[in-house]
């Protein structure tokens, strides 16, 4: 039989996942053998499962008004079904039956909930149900509204997972994954800041992480201070913070990103660094859409650059902004 990390490593569902996450998964997965022609599920039953085909043949099919039965899919070794079944916990809407002596992995196995698992290991099954919200709004265009009306919990898990624990900013996830998706839908014209204090690293090695992170925290709310409902910020790593100013033209770009900085230079420190006040400052790059580029990760690329260039001019400034790609 295929071992069942080594079949779980193969679906898409679980392809980001490490080996040792993907062990975890396996452990709460169960092998079944069906005959052919035995009934997996009927329609209208509800089951909160997947179902990994690992050998033999599977086909769904639903009766229609007049009680004629038509095939909806037919599954092959590798495939993965069942999954909007993990969502919404609504009855089938189909009936699979094994067209061949079949074994398939299910995941979870009965005795266990999908909910209880993302309880039980929040980092890897949230990853999993990310990972699932994405396939699904691939194939489904109002996926998003569809969950958010069906599953409410699970709108809440993804705002959870696309949240930075230390800062409440979005996290990198966002910049990857939905920003890619998002960015046409955001207006004609859209800027992405990227902003990094320059001494960071001093407070750090004077105060200690714990009083770095304070000062992070400080950042990350001050640069929200300055936004619009419509913006979004993003720690993008360590003490850089990306911002995505969507149907905002170049000078309004260029006015928001200078309050931001001079925000940061206001920043009272005092309260977490034991009295101490240290002047923070910040570099600030700015890339923009399409005039740079049509896409989101060269976007962030150049406005890193740009913010680079800021910092080796000496800081506390915003780069100019320069037109056209390159």
């Amino acid at each position: 039989m295929v071992d069942k990390t080594d079949l779980l490593k193969n679906v898409s569902l679980f392809s980001k996942l490490r080996e040792s996450e993907l062990d975890v998964v396996g452990e709460y997965s169960a092998f079944y053998e069906y005959r052919s022609g035995e009934t997996i599920f009927e329609e209208g039953t509800i089951r909160e499962e997947l179902y990994i085909l690992s050998r033999g043949e599977v086909v769904v099919s639903k009766k229609t008004e007049q009680g004629h039965s038509i095939d909806l899919a037919r599954f092959i070794p590798g495939d993965c079904f069942g999954e909007l079944s993990i969502l919404d916990g609504k009855p089938r809407t189909g009936t699979a039956v094994a067209a061949a002596d079949s074994t398939l992995l299910v995941f979870p196995e009965r005795s266990l909930s999908f909910r209880g698992l993302l309880e039980r290991h929040p980092a890897i099954f949230a990853q999993i149900l990310h990972k699932l919200l994405a396939i699904v709004a691939g194939r489904i265009r109002s996926t998003n509204a569809l969950i958010s009306e069906r599953s409410p919990w699970v709108q809440q898990l993804r705002r959870q997972l696309l949240s930075d624990e230390l800062t409440g900013l979005y996290n990198r996830t966002f910049l990857d994954e939905d920003f890619k998706e998002q960015l046409a839908q955001y207006g004609d014209s859209t800027c992405v800041l990227m902003i990094k204090p320059d001494n960071f690293k001093a407070i750090n090695d004077t105060y200690g992480h714990e009083a770095g992170d304070a000062v992070l925290k400080l950042l990350a709310s001050t640069i929200k201070s300055e936004l619009r409902d419509s913006d979004i910020a993003v720690r993008y790593r360590g003490n850089e913070v990306a911002v995505i100013l969507p149907d905002t033209v170049a000078p309004t770009a260029l006015s928001i990103a200078d309050k931001i900085r001079e925000a940061i230079h206001q920043i009272d420190t005092a309260p977490v660094l034991d009295g101490n006040r240290i002047s923070v400052t910040g570099s600030v790059g700015i890339a923009l859409y399409p005039d740079n580029s049509t896409d989101s990760a060269e976007l962030v690329e150049r406005a890193f650059a740009r913010m680079w260039e800021a910092r080796e001019a000496g800081g506390n400034r915003v780069a100019d902004i320069v037109s056209g790609k390159g």
